[in-house]
């Protein structure tokens, strides 16, 4: 049966896997010319499979030839590496779903005192505008400095608005519930 040589791809990822060192004698590149090794021979059944695939530098890998390793420190450090690379995924999965959570409860939080404000300024809801203006004032303080810039006069100030003519309605920021839907975005 011939031989399948190693792609190019593959003898890369061992390398990087190993951090192009030798696993036999640690020595590394560019030091060393090296080799992607496998540890049980292909003469003897050994596959292309990563996990049967090492590191060597050239003189470790001419003078192993064809014989398979008794021992299993490469095999054991494999395996470690594998599993710290599955504790590093689980770890990344939790924190994306840890930063997830975090917008879910930013976004809570601003409903909630989005409900707050109409409930304060009755006649009156938030527009979308608003409702980002309120966002950002949350960026910028903390949630009760925030409640008590939309509990005082200097409240429209904090959403860099203007007001608008005699309606003295700021302008884009909210609508009147009893004014017509053009006023209303």
């Amino acid at each position: 049966m011939a031989r399948k040589s190693l792609s190019k791809k593959i003898r890369f990822e061992v390398f990087k896997r190993d951090s192009f060192t030798c696993q036999y004698c640690g020595r590394k590149a560019p030091d060393v010319l090296l080799n992607a090794d496998h540890i049980q021979p292909t003469s003897k059944g050994g596959t292309n499979d990563l996990l049967n695939l090492t590191t060597s530098c050239e003189d470790c890998n001419s003078g192993k030839s064809d014989r398979e390793l008794s021992d299993s420190p490469v095999i054991d450090k494999q395996r470690a590496q594998l599993e710290a690379l599955q504790e590093r995924k689980e770890q990344i999965e939790l924190m994306f779903e840890w930063q997830k959570g975090l917008l879910d409860l930013e976004d809570h939080v601003s409903d909630q005192i989005a409900d707050y404000w109409v409930e304060k300024a009755q006649g009156f809801s938030l527009n979308e505008q608003g409702f980002q203006s309120l966002k950002k004032l949350l960026n910028n303080f903390e949630i009760s400095e925030a409640v008590l810039k939309l509990s005082i006069s200097r409240f429209w100030r904090a959403f860099s608005c203007s007001w608008t003519g005699r309606s003295s309605i700021p302008n884009g920021l909210f609508s009147p519930r009893s004014l017509a839907p053009a006023c209303v975005t």
